[in-house]
């Protein structure tokens, strides 16, 4: 049997029609919805600066909010004027005015030549500096050796101006307390009008945001700016003992979202030094990080320079107390070439041609063997565990959920996540120990959450029906093991499953993983075929070889 066609996901009443642009007020009402938000609950973490552009964007007209609010979703800082157009802003020459009369733009600063001749097509650029090149870059490396920057700005006038959104920087602070990531932005009320995301009701409160009070915002800031300067260390490698020096200092008093960063920019730097051959350096920062994969890096580099006790005392360490399944495997495995897990493998012959879909080719191989076959990787532990743990994963937690448009907590792929809700986790563990009330939960939650956004949940992949075999084939206490697994590991265990799904009747189940002909095994594969293999389940590898 083939596999079912997932039923639809339905969500609420769109606001928005793909085919129909927005209302005029559209994206100036949602900017206008995180400013007052930030500004109602994180107003005491605000600084001068960002409490002046708030004030600033609601003082301008409509017309020129309208257009700011377009602008932000530009790719910037630089943007060529001749290419604005909305049909909400009918002035726009005005409300340009206006804004740079208010400082949220800089019409035609004097930006880097370099930054802005990429704006223009290789066809302007061509005419306006009778150069012939193949390619832009060609083109625009040729410019920018022949010319001044000042000569190069007033040619690239000719064509058009160009402005700088301001205040970016206080842009970025509010969509980080709105959010809780700079990163995110305005899209996730987009998709939600859509009709194509609906939000879990949990609460938000000042008593649990991410930052307590200004100076720890501040501390956070100053380590996201660190941390993106330390990708550019390959490129300016004279800064690279100064970021050090830096984030070394700021390790007092870090919540959780700042050691995250520490650490994460301290494993960034020991690799760098590594590549430079700065080993004692490079050891200095996987000391500091203690964080995967700190202790490996270490391990290898203690042993690449011949101090084997030391490296066997800290091999030693990892083996009885691993932080992560990675750093297990790595414990297993380093120093065993060619060991560590090796699934069962079955050898198909493929006739013909390789097919694209080779994961569709073994569905209807295994269908004509009596099996029905789901192709979904890591959807199926995933959403599994979102069903068995809904309300950990939504559970109040200091710093989770800042704003009511979030698909998960800001931690939920942290390495503490777990330990943060171990109370929560035992809790509901003891009440999935029992079979049928196991069953009652997956399916009460399955019909309650249909659409909600969950991070761990692809409703598309796991429908009632699926969820119904899957409940009365694979056995109780391995699907427990199962989600118990995933919700302890979510950070190493989003990725690597085996593809198929496959269940025979309603007694025989397997998880199938497909390769190529020239495909091998992942390392979180591995690690995955580790753990199925060592509890119990069922699993293998399908090779098809032409």
């Amino acid at each position: 049997m083939l596999a079912r066609t997932p039923k639809p996901v339905v969500m609420s009443d769109p606001i928005l029609d793909r085919k129909v642009p927005p209302p005029p007020d559209y994206y100036r009402d949602n900017l206008l919805r995180v400013l007052k938000h930030v500004a109602s609950e994180h107003g005491d973490l605000l600084a001068d600066q960002e409490l002046t552009f708030i004030a600033t964007f609601q003082s301008v007209g409509i017309p020129s909010q309208r257009l700011y609010a377009r602008l932000i979703t530009r790719k910037g800082p630089w943007l060529r004027q001749d290419k604005l157009a909305y049909r909400e802003v009918d002035e726009l020459d005005a409300a340009l005015l206006e804004l740079a009369a208010n400082e949220l733009v800089e019409l035609t600063p004097e930006a880097p030549a370099e930054s802005l001749l990429p704006l223009f097509v290789k066809a302007e650029l061509t005419e306006l500096f009778a150069l012939d090149c193949p390619r832009k870059d060609a083109l625009l490396t040729a410019i920018l050796s022949r010319y001044p920057d000042p000569l190069i700005r007033e040619r690239l006038l000719r064509v058009s101006p160009w402005l700088a959104i301001t205040h970016r920087r206080s842009l970025s602070v509010v969509q980080l307390l709105f959010f809780g990531d700079s990163h995110r932005d305005l899209s996730a009320f987009v998709l939600e009008d859509l009709g194509m995301v609906r939000y879990e009701m949990y609460s938000v409160s000042r008593e649990r945001r991410l930052f307590e009070n200004r100076q720890a915002l501040t501390r956070y800031l100053r380590l996201r700016d660190l941390s993106n300067l330390s990708h550019r260390v390959g490129e300016y490698p004279s800064i690279a003992p100064a970021i050090l020096e830096r984030v070394v200092a700021g390790g007092e008093g870090c919540n959780r979202l700042e050691q995250r960063v520490r650490q994460r920019t301290l494993n960034r730097l020991g690799r760098w030094f590594e590549r430079w051959h700065a080993i004692d350096t490079a050891l200095d920062c996987y000391g500091w990080a203690d964080q995967p994969p700190a202790r490996e890096r270490r391990v290898r580099l203690l042993t690449k320079l011949g101090d084997a006790f030391g490296a066997n005392a800290l091999l030693d360490e990892i083996r009885a107390n691993p932080d992560t399944p990675e750093e297990e495997d790595f414990g297993e495995r380093f120093g065993h070439r060619g060991g560590g897990v090796k699934p069962p493998t079955t050898i198909c012959e493929l006739s013909g041609a390789v097919v694209d879909d080779i994961e569709g080719h073994a569905i209807r191989h295994l269908a004509s063997l009596g099996g029905e076959g789901w192709h979904l990787e890591n959807a199926l532990p995933l959403g599994l565990t979102a069903l068995a743990f809904w309300d950990v994963i939504f559970a109040p937690v200091e710093g989770a959920f800042l704003n009511p448009y979030q698909t998960g907590p800001v931690d939920l792929y942290w390495q503490d996540f777990a330990n943060i809700r171990a109370e929560e986790i035992a809790v509901q563990t003891d009440r999935l120990s029992d079979s049928r009330a196991f069953e009652a939960e997956l399916k009460a939650t399955w019909q309650a959450k249909f659409g909600v956004a969950n991070q761990l949940m692809s409703w598309r992949h796991i429908d009632d029906y699926l969820l119904e075999r899957v409940l009365e084939t694979v056995p109780h206490e391995l699907l427990l093991r199962l989600v118990c697994h995933v919700i302890q590991n979510l950070a190493s265990r989003r990725t690597g499953f085996p593809d198929l799904l496959v269940l025979y009747g309603t007694s025989e189940y397997e998880f199938v993983e497909v390769k190529g002909p020239t495909d091998q095994l992942q390392p979180t594969q591995r690690m995955w075929f580790k753990y199925l293999l060592g509890h119990g389940y069922r699993a293998r590898v399908m090779k098809f070889k032409a």
